[in-house]
């Protein structure tokens, strides 16, 4: 389970000014959710995603967790671009608790990515490095699964693998999706919420959040 607490996440502009990007947010997002934070371009959502996993602390309130959180699926910064994909898995899978051997097999099937597990993350090609990153958060055994915006790496093909992978795995996954792609959620999500000039609202229905979310999204098309 996620819990937002009252949570709210500031930062001071260029004259020191004190700038919230969403403040009093109250929501849970359960052990067995599929769920959509729809927000236009701007609004906040990485920022939401960064302060749910940790990557970046509140400004007030407090985020209760009670299973394991991943980073977002496209967090670069969680991988060395001087390692090999290996040795990428050897560091994260110790940082993270979990079998080095089952998250390698895992990864290195996912990626199809062959004998490129042996070479530096710097040398492989931005579609390569985005199906290593994907397949390394999903080898390494979180509840919760982040995405910001969408999985928009590798081939389509690859794309499609992600989507059917998710779709396939809601008996023992959650996902938390922060996006502006409300067509993209609707494949994975039964529940949404819209995040928007510092405020989440919350909707039972997919439905109607895509649509209040769709008029809301238009001045920033």
């Amino acid at each position: 389970m996620i819990a937002l607490d009252n949570v709210g996440k500031a930062y001071r502009d260029r004259r020191g000014q004190i700038q919230w990007v969403f403040r009093n947010l109250n929501a849970v997002f359960g052990d067995d959710d599929y769920h959509a934070v729809l927000a236009p371009r701007g609004q906040g959502k990485t920022t939401l995603l960064n302060t749910i996993c940790g990557n970046e602390t509140l400004s007030e309130g407090k985020i209760h967790r009670t299973a394991r959180i991943s980073y977002p699926a496209d967090f670069r910064a969680a991988l060395s671009q001087k390692l090999t994909g290996r040795q990428n898995m050897r560091f994260l899978s110790d940082v993270y608790g979990v079998s080095f051997a089952q998250a390698l097999d895992f990864c290195a099937a996912f990626s199809e990515l062959g004998r490129q597990m042996d070479l530096p993350l710097k040398s492989y090609s931005n579609q390569t490095r985005g199906r290593f990153m994907v397949s390394a958060v999903l080898s390494l055994g979180f509840k919760h699964i982040l995405i910001d915006d969408t999985i928009n790496v590798g081939d389509m093909k690859f794309r499609r693998k992600c989507l059917q992978y998710l779709q396939d795995s809601r008996d023992r996954l959650a996902v938390l999706i922060a996006t502006s792609d409300a067509d993209y959620a609707a494949r994975l999500c039964t529940s949404a919420s819209v995040l928007h000039e510092g405020k989440l609202t919350l909707f039972e229905n997919f439905e109607e959040a895509r649509m209040v979310f769709n008029e809301i999204n238009k001045v920033y098309v």
